[in-house]
């Protein structure tokens, strides 16, 4: 994932959890238990359309955040539970200590 600058506590959040599902991952494997982690991008959520309600104008904030990525969308909830149903099934019984990320490809564009 990308850093954020001025974000400090976020970043340093982000890259506890991915250490430690690598490191359970690896811990409990002989177990047969996987520890994978899920890293969505923007989520059509109550919290982000607040977040673009508080600009005075909230079309033109969500417009913005649309720029971001590859598609001119965001995700919906569902789109990222469909990715977490798809990493518990069997249908992918060898993931493990790894994250997937559902970000629409954002975090491999170059934002200058």
């Amino acid at each position: 994932f990308t850093i954020i600058p001025h974000t400090f506590p976020y970043p340093v959040a982000k890259h506890a959890l991915l250490g430690m599902t690598k490191a359970l991952g690896l811990e409990y494997a002989g177990q047969g238990v996987r520890v994978n982690a899920l890293a969505p991008g923007y989520v059509r959520t109550q919290k982000a359309v607040e977040y673009w309600n508080s600009f005075p104008d909230p079309v033109a904030a969500e417009a913005e955040t649309m720029k971001l990525h590859p598609g001119g969308r965001i995700a919906s909830p569902e789109e990222i539970a469909k990715a977490a149903l798809f990493m518990v099934s069997d249908e992918c019984p060898f993931m493990n200590a790894t994250c997937l990320t559902v970000d629409g490809g954002m975090s491999v564009l170059h934002h200058p």
